[in-house]
């Protein structure tokens, strides 16, 4: 009898149990029915999901190509493959993979059913904006009325709810023109024979919900399914899922609602809360200890989280001692904060700490300005987070438009992309003349061509046969070579090679050296991961048997599902500087957490939203607070330039929540305010304020004072205040919102040292 064939009862010896809290263990062994793993931050889910997996394998008997575990990111899916693979000698066998990578394999393989060719490339965001503003320029639409990234949101909305154009609803989407924009686009990608990262999700559940067959064989196939950031997946996602689990109900789902900060990309929290309603059978396990962060850092995460209704109860706890208090440090502008953490950083760093185990996290992207400014003149090294995507670049999609349009000469995106590049004289006139002739005669622009040129000028008709001729012998000889020969003919025959030469410049050379880059990544692709997706997919051809075309179609879509993979991926001797979006699965000995204000942190758009935005903010800051392992820094400013203006923000209400006890509140020169609630007297600018600035008010006399910055003062009529700047006869102070900024002279006798 086989491995797969038989079942066992763990031992207590077991290694696959070693070493595990008594809650992971009973992940681990609840194998049978659904399941529900409330992972804490830090918790090491990974490790549970992948043992689990092993467990399954190793102990059950249950068959690896039975078990289905599915991610977010290609990262997380090539790290739990790994651990698989590493726990037991069968795991490379498991089908581990992204959503989006799931529903390519399954639609690859049936998507005829839905009417699509199986050979199908997916569109990225740069060329879905593209095809929308072709659409809104066919539709007479006014793309700065109505811009394409306002169609791409209400679009991806759309098929998130699974609705095709034809069953989109006035009460939903009340745009006149939005169904309209909605079907010519969908009419657009099918001539091209493309699907968008939302067409994966939404055609595979058409695919199961039209043809019971296709979703009776994954259901016999995927009989235990595991399913990682569960409180991340929105209404397409949840609905896969339900499907797949529909028959054997060995659903694991692994989350932390707590953590659910995308709901701003389709992310569904109710989906994970409302999980015991799903399956009423449902065991749900909790996992709280953490092992990554000492107490001080949790207990703040809990006291901020806590303040959340919508969420399952859970507490973090560590057995890694309390550790050192949480400094806070409120400085006097922007540019302080600025500088207090650069100080900081050098303390840290001189005591031995690594720059690499340093983050500076913040809400958005605008906050790294002044810190950057700032490293660059004291030469901190540092790198954002955030880089380009290899595979987003200039030469990288150039080529890749040239292999599809070679593969598919259906391809208009990729047509467009490169007809021209190399400069070969086709201008935008006739670019346009080729898309109005692909749409009258209803063939691709490619295939216009000969029929067009007969109406052109000589010039420009040779110019766009001999464009044709090129890729018609390209295609001709495709299976006469390798994949690494015949990307070698295709940069050289297009003379985009040469171009590059001759441009004989920093930028160029480096953009040859990533098209070296992109032939290394194919030749590993054919080596290391094709005969993978032969197997996983199940495919009815042998891989030595495989043309050249038929691997660069494989090759070209599993492209298309790369969107995570930056310039800069690992850990560096830098700081790290990041969104706290960007910062989720990661966690850095020393965290500096800024701008924590009100209007910044939560945004003022999540406040004035209401408190649904505010709790999804405060889940943000949970998230970030345990980033942190030893060291957590929080700190704001009491004024600071923001969108061109001087605003005076509260400390931000989460840091308000978090108990005195655990923090550090630093004072010093740069003036904290040491009030007994954290909050600043003066009142928190109100956004999006229409009330013009207050106005400064002048007061002559003749006696002076001297003051410093950060003096906390009161005024016999206009009460308490600190001292923003002074000089010899003069001090601007800053009094709450009733009263404004005020300029005075330093000796009227009004104004006394608190």
């Amino acid at each position: 009898m086989s491995l797969f064939e038989e079942s066992s009862t763990a031992s207590p010896e077991n290694p696959l149990l070693t070493g595990m809290n008594d809650q992971q263990k009973l992940a681990i062994e609840q194998t049978e029915g659904p399941l529900l793993i409330l992972a804490g931050a830090g918790s090491g889910k990974t490790r549970v999901i992948t043992h689990r997996i092993a467990y399954l394998i190793e102990e059950m008997g249950i068959a690896p190509w039975h078990i289905l575990a599915i991610t977010f990111t290609n990262k997380a899916a090539r790290e739990m493959k790994e651990r698989t693979t590493n726990l037991s000698p069968y795991g490379s066998d498991v089908w581990i993979s992204t959503f989006h990578s799931m529903c390519v394999s399954i639609l690859r393989k049936h998507i005829d059913f839905l009417g699509y060719d199986k050979n199908f490339a997916i569109l990225d965001d740069a060329d879905q904006i593209s095809a929308l503003k072709q659409v809104l320029k066919d539709l007479n639409i006014d793309p700065k009325k109505t811009p394409p990234k306002y169609y791409v949101a209400r679009i991806s909305d759309a098929k998130n709810q699974m609705l095709l154009p034809e069953d989109v609803t006035p009460d939903r989407y009340t745009s006149d023109n939005f169904k309209q924009v909605y079907e010519k686009y969908q009419k657009m990608l099918k001539s091209n024979n493309r699907l968008d990262f939302d067409d994966l999700l939404m055609l595979t559940v058409h695919l199961f919900k039209q043809n019971l067959a296709v979703l009776e064989y994954y259901q016999q196939k995927f009989r235990y399914i595991h399913v990682d950031e569960y409180q991340d997946t929105n209404h397409a996602q949840y609905n896969i899922v339900k499907l797949l689990a529909g028959f054997h109900r060995n659903i694991c789902v692994v989350g932390d609602s707590d953590q659910s900060i995308y709901s701003w990309r389709g992310a569904d929290i109710t989906n994970i809360l409302s999980f015991e309603k799903d399956y009423e059978d449902a065991v749900v396990i909790k996992l709280e200890q953490n092992y990554r962060s000492t107490q001080n850092i949790l207990d703040a995460a809990n006291d901020v989280i806590s303040n959340n209704p919508a969420q399952y109860e859970k507490r973090l706890f560590s057995k890694l001692g309390d550790g050192a208090r949480i400094i806070t440090k409120q400085a006097f502008n922007g540019d302080a904060e600025v500088e207090y953490v650069a100080s900081e950083i050098k303390k840290i760093a001189n005591a031995g700490e690594s720059y690499e185990n340093i983050v500076i996290l913040y809400r958005t992207n605008s906050q790294s300005r002044l810190f950057e400014q700032h490293f660059m003149k004291q030469n901190i090294p540092y790198r954002l987070v955030g880089g380009l995507s290899y595979f987003k670049r200039k030469e990288i999609k150039d080529l890749v438009a040239f292999l599809r349009l070679i593969i598919d000469s259906r391809d208009d995106f990729s047509f467009e992309r490169i007809v021209n590049v190399p400069t070969r004289g086709i201008g935008a006139t006739t670019i346009e003349k080729v898309t109005s002739a692909a749409l009258n005669m209803g063939v691709s622009m490619f295939d216009s061509i000969p029929v067009l040129s007969q109406s052109l000028s000589n010039g420009t008709a040779n110019k766009l046969l001999a464009f044709q001729y090129m890729i018609t012998t390209l295609q001709n000889k495709i299976n006469e070579l390798n994949i690494n020969e015949f990307i070698d003919l295709v940069l050289e025959e297009t003379g985009y090679l040469d171009m590059l030469k001759a441009e004989d410049t920093i930028e160029s050379t480096s953009r040859i050296e990533n098209l070296e880059e992109f032939k290394t990544m194919a030749v590993s692709f054919e080596k290391d991961q094709l005969a993978g997706i032969i197997s996983q997919e199940e495919m009815d051809v042998n891989l030595d048997e495989m043309t050249t075309h038929q691997k660069l179609e494989i090759l070209l879509t599993d492209i298309g599902l790369q969107t995570d993979v930056t310039e800069e991926d690992v850990k560096s001797e830098k700081i790290t500087m990041m969104t706290i979006h960007a910062s989720k699965g990661l966690e850095f000995n020393t965290v500096f957490l800024v701008g924590f204000e009100d209007g910044i942190f939560p945004l003022y758009s999540s406040i004035e939203a209401g408190e649904d935005e505010v709790e999804e903010e405060r889940r943000l800051a949970y998230v970030a607070i345990t980033r942190a392992e030893r060291r957590l820094y929080i700190t704001n400013a009491r004024m600071r330039m923001h969108q061109g203006q001087t605003k005076y923000n509260k400390i931000s209400r989460f840091q308000e929540e978090i108990d005195d006890s655990r923090l550090d509140i630093q004072g010093g020169g740069s003036g904290h305010f040491a009030s007994a609630n954290k909050t600043p007297f003066f009142a928190n600018t109100k956004p999006k304020s229409t009330k013009p600035a207050p106005k400064v008010s002048t007061v002559n006399l003749t006696d002076v004072k001297s003051f410093i910055t950060g003096d906390k003062i009161t005024h016999d009529k206009l009460g308490d205040g600190v001292v923003i700047t002074s000089d010899r006869n003069t001090v601007t102070i800053a009094f709450s919102a009733e009263h404004g900024v005020k300029k005075l002279m330093a000796a009227h006798p009004a104004i006394k040292l608190r």
